[in-house]
């Protein structure tokens, strides 16, 4: 089957949406993906504003359901490939899945979130048993790891689970070393939307015995109201000049503190597969990880980087500053981390994996 012919319509929240779907999507649009599929977005995000009525909320969802009916049509093959994830928003993807099979359009879920074993855990039977029928109708189900796949199918049954991991575009290396006096602090970087789940709160309580270093939050609000609430706490420990908060960053922005960073940390309660690692490794960073969802499939500890228990603020600690006090250490496990991400985790690897998939649909 030449490729080129078929069409394949993904759908999902499109950037400026900060996250690690829409970073996917984003990603997948510009890689050479584009050039062997006929390939088109449908933009699930809510455009509607916060307090809407119920009657503007479900007039956008019909509009949105019709618009997304309309762009089924037609005579050319057809792959729909959703991504998802967890709570309402798995259930308003459902009706995608649906009108794609009365389009007679075969569907490949992708299905993303850290906590999507405890959504399917927190179902009624009823609930339940429809998330089964929903999957029943798609030809494909991504998940972004073996151990995902695993427990899913544990839960679940054995529907047609696939794994395919998250990938990212690789930056040119720099041959230039991070030069640093004894009187330069080295940035840790904390990438990703702020919540309790990621670990923030054991950072901030780690860093009173963190010297020589400052860590940097980098992303959106996750928990409502987190920015004040850390501000607040920052404050009370007299952190200022240890932590600092730089809210979302975009595009070239964003890569810039990837550049500049020294150390990457993320102390996360629960992860798929989290983009904002992939990205760190793949700019040449150690990092300081929890092994929770994917990440144990991409880390060896005392290799990429170093592996703390989840909760544990001393060992984190612990770990910071080992990194922090040795530069040679950074750059020796920088240089596995960017190798690994290199050989397993590029862009164009999940672009391979995703055009065998849709190869083996019709």
């Amino acid at each position: 089957m030449i490729m080129s012919k078929i069409r394949v319509i993904m759908t999902g929240p499109m950037p400026p949406v900060i996250g690690g779907m829409s970073t996917v999507l984003q990603d997948l649009q510009n890689s050479s993906l584009s050039q062997q599929v006929k390939l088109e977005f449908f933009n699930t995000f809510k455009t509607t504003p916060e307090g809407r009525s119920l009657f503007t909320a479900v007039k956008s969802k019909l509009a949105l359901w019709v618009k997304w009916s309309r762009m089924l049509q037609g005579k050319q093959k057809t792959i729909v490939h959703i991504h998802t994830c967890s709570g309402f928003t798995f259930f308003l993807d459902s009706i995608l899945v649906c009108l794609a099979k009365l389009h007679s359009r075969p569907v490949v879920l992708h299905i993303h979130g850290a906590r999507f074993d405890q959504f399917i855990d927190s179902l009624n039977p009823i609930l339940f048993k429809c998330v089964q029928w929903v999957m029943a109708r798609c030809s494909n189900i991504i998940v972004l790891s073996e151990s995902w796949q695993q427990l899913l199918q544990e839960k679940l049954g054995k529907f047609p689970f696939v794994v395919v991991e998250n990938g990212v575009p690789i930056p040119i290396a720099s041959s230039k070393i991070k030069e640093k006096s004894k009187n330069d602090k080295v940035q840790v970087l904390f990438l990703g939307n702020l919540t309790e789940r990621k670990g923030v709160w054991d950072l901030i309580q780690a860093m009173p015995d963190i010297e020589g270093a400052i860590l940097n939050f980098v992303g959106g609000e996750e928990d409502v109201g987190i920015f004040d609430e850390v501000t607040k706490l920052v404050g009370i420990k007299n952190l200022e000049k240890k932590i600092v908060l730089h809210g979302p960053q975009y595009g070239e922005a964003k890569n810039e503190f990837l550049r500049t960073a020294d150390i990457f940390v993320l102390p996360s309660y629960a992860e798929g597969l989290p983009i904002s690692l992939l990205e760190a490794m793949a700019n040449g960073l150690p990092v300081v990880v929890t092994p929770v969802g994917g990440i144990p499939a991409v880390i060896t500890d005392h290799r990429e980087g170093l592996i703390v228990n989840v909760g544990q603020v001393e060992e984190m600690v612990d770990a910071l500053n080992t990194l922090i006090g040795d530069r040679h250490l950074r750059q020796k496990m920088g240089a596995a981390a960017r190798k690994r991400c290199e050989e397993k985790f590029g862009i164009e690897r999940t672009v391979g994996k995703l055009l065998t998939i849709y190869s083996k649909v019709f």
